[in-house]
Formats: structure tokens, sequence, C-alpha cells
């Protein structure tokens, strides 16, 4: 049997990974152990074997206490009752393949530098906080992410926050991201989304700026996924060197290309990820509707499956433009616009998709509704989907408009078009 101290140990070591490194996470076990109930044994250490016994017991009373009310609903591991009899059953030293580097207090970021030689070469997947701020707290947690960071050999993932206003430097942590020698997906974001965005002559003086350009100049040949989200322009070398050398990217999502962007997006010159490109997300971005209906129509992204367009185009002066009508790819899986307006109705139409998820504003839903009665409206559609909330007369009149086309899957729901989504935001 084992002894009361190495059944701690054990209880220890699965705790550990649920309160210090975050939630939820991925589970990954070290090889088998065997005879583990033998005192003859030679134990695996735990990640914390010198924690005094009575802080062991007092954690293990707090998850006993806790964690029915709190984790267990969602946790992939909800039918084990985490009990201290089926504690003792993990007999495997256990890490997390995923954790969070947020603003926590010093002594909490001090022992994950302490545990990093232990658990950093099992991360795969991590997510943190970057402080434009240079308080001491911040800057230790940069060093401690940084730590990490060097210390990972099958790091996969990395999602980034930060704020528009960050024009610190930060060549360590930039240092460290360019020796990830696994890293394939990407997504930066900006925590201040809803301020003002940087004036696009001062982009290059960004941590934002300088952050993508240094992904793309290291990472470009391997990356698969790549999220741009915040308020800050994309410069136009940026964008160039995108288009040129991301030739591995599966899903893409893009955000905030100005004005100044518009002649080189205008360029139907293939991107080098064209062919391999399934996911196209674009967001607030200045881009003319016919342009992307083009590009997507003669090849340009390759022959994507869904496409997925809000809040661009506004306040760039366009004029209602005929849509394109060559078309050289097969129709895609699906498409949604966001917020149609007449803009994107006339330079989009023309963008062959088997299912069409569309939003608008109620005093739009006639352009929406004449616009379905001809052939020419995102040919070859079979569903179309619209909001709950429209009224039984307006989807009436729409379902009405699209018969007369053959299109006769009409319906109020766009939850199949979210769950699309989740999967790529999560995936």
């Amino acid at each position: 049997m084992m002894n009361a101290q190495h059944k701690s140990q054990m209880q220890v070591r699965f705790i550990i990974a649920h309160f210090e490194f975050g939630y939820p996470f991925i589970w990954q076990m070290s090889e088998a152990l065997t005879g583990v109930t033998s005192p003859s044994t030679t134990q695996k250490n735990s990640l914390l074997l010198d924690l005094p016994i009575e802080i062991q017991f007092e954690i293990i009373e707090l998850l006993q206490r806790d964690w029915q009310g709190r984790l267990v609903q969602t946790h992939p591991l909800k039918s084990l009752r985490l009990t201290c009899k089926q504690l003792e059953a993990l007999c495997n030293p256990v890490f997390a393949t995923s954790i969070s580097i947020n603003p926590f207090s010093r002594p909490a970021l001090e022992l994950r530098k302490e545990l990093t030689p232990k658990f950093a070469k099992y991360l795969k997947v991590v997510e943190c906080h970057i402080s434009g701020q240079e308080g001491k707290v911040e800057l230790f947690m940069e060093f401690v992410l940084t730590t990490i960071l060097e210390r990972t050999v099958h790091l996969r993932k990395i999602t980034l926050h930060y704020t528009s206003t960050d024009t610190r430097a930060h060549r360590q942590l930039l240092s460290a991201i360019s020796r990830l020698s696994a890293l394939e997906d990407v997504r930066i974001r900006e925590l201040d989304y809803q301020g003002y965005p940087p004036r696009y002559e001062t982009v290059q003086s960004t941590f934002h700026h300088r952050l993508l350009n240094h992904i793309l100049d290291y990472h470009s040949q391997r990356l698969c996924v790549l999220v741009v989200g915040g308020r800050t322009p994309m410069h136009e070398s940026t964008f160039l060197k995108l288009r040129d050398t991301a030739s591995q990217l599966r899903q893409l999502s893009i955000t905030s290309l100005t004005i100044e962007t518009r002649g080189a997006f205008a360029d139907p010159q293939r991107w080098a990820c064209a062919g391999r490109l399934e996911y196209l997300f674009i967001s607030q971005c200045a881009i003319n509707f016919a342009t992307l209906a083009r590009h997507i129509g003669a090849g340009v992204f390759g022959p994507l499956r869904t496409f997925y367009i809000v809040g661009c185009g506004e306040n760039s002066g366009d004029s209602l433009e005929l849509a394109a009508t060559v078309w050289t790819i097969p129709p895609l899986d699906w498409v949604q616009v966001v917020e149609v307006n007449e803009l994107e109705m006339s330079g989009l139409r023309s963008i062959h998709a088997k299912k069409v998820y569309m939003t608008m504003a109620r005093r739009r839903r006639p352009l929406c509704i004449g616009a379905f009665k001809g052939n020419t409206t995102f040919p070859g559609a079979a569903e179309l989907y619209v909001e709950e909330n429209w009224d039984d007369k307006d989807f009436e009149e729409l379902k009405r408009s699209c018969a007369m086309r053959g299109l006769t899957k009409v319906e109020r729901d766009l939850s199949l078009s979210i769950l699309d989504r989740i999967t790529f935001w999560n995936h």
C-alpha cells in the first residue's frame, strides 16, 4: 500500500496543474509506471515535493469543497469524482500542455518561473498578456513569459494580447518568439479594440507592427493559422509580406486594411497561400467589395471553402460597382455577410456559395428580398439563412423571392454559421 506522504504527493501534482496554470487544459501523461503500490518501486517526482504536508492537505480539502460547484461542469475529466481515493489512482505525473500568463501577483509569477524547467517542454499552447507599462510586476511577467518561451520545444500555438498604444521594443520577447521552431498557429489581439486606432503614418512605431512583421519574418513558411485582431492599421509593406510569403496558411483573419493599402490589395496577383487557404475572415477593412469578389472568383486566394466579412467599406467613398462575372473555382461551402448594405450587395453578390448567411438592418431587408429574385445574386446558393427576428411578413416575401429562382431552403436561423465561426476561432 502507498504511504500517506506518497498519496499526498500524487494528489498535489494533479492539483497544481489546475490551480497554478489556469483552466481548462489539455492533459499529457508521462510514461506509464508499473508496480506503483510496491514499496520498492522507484517513485516519480511530483512538481512540488517540497511543499509542506499541511499545505498539501489544505489544498486537497479546498479542492474537495470547491470542485463540484465551480469546475466539474465543463472539465473533460468530470466523470472522475475527485476524492482522495480516486486521486491516489493517478500514478503518472501530470503536466499542462497549455498555459496562460496574465497579470498575476508576484508570488504566482515566481512560482511559474521556478517550475518552468519542469513543464515548459510539454507546452503546446501559450496565451499571454503583454503590458505596455514598465512597472515591476509587468516587467517581471514579461521576463517569466520570455523564460517559458525560451524553453518550449513543441509549442504550436500562441495567442498574444496587447494594447494598440504599446510602442515598447520587447526585444527579448521577440527574440524568444523567433526561435519557436514548431509554431504554426498565431493569434494577436489588441485589448483596447474599442479605442481610437493609431494613425497610419505612426503604425511602424507600434509593437503591433513589429510583432506581426517579426512573426512573418521568422514563421511565414510554417504558419497554418494567422488571426490579426485590432484597430491598428496594417502597413502596406506588411500586407505585401503576408501576401507573398505566408505560403502554408489554411485560416486567415485580418482587420484594419486602410485606404493606404487599397492599391496593394487590388493587385490580382495570386497569394502565396492560394491552394491551401480554406477560411478567410475579413473585418473592418476599407476594401472595394467588387474587387474582393473578383479576387475570390479568379482564385487569387485559391479555392476557398468559407468567407466571412463584417464592417468593411465604410467611409471609403466607393460608388456602386457591378459585380464580377468570371468565376473559376468551385462554389464556397458558405459565405456570411454581416450588416449588409447596398455596396456590399452590389459588390459581393457574384460570389458562388452553397450556403449564404446574411444579417442586416431592418430597413435594408427590402434590398435582400429584391436581390434574391434573380439567379445572379449568390449563384448556385441552395440555402439562405437570416436572423431570427425577421417578422413573418418580410420573411414570407423573402421566401417567395427565393422560390422564383428555385432556392427553397430559407430559414431564420444563424446558429450553424455561429458554430462554424466558433470552430475557427477555437481550433
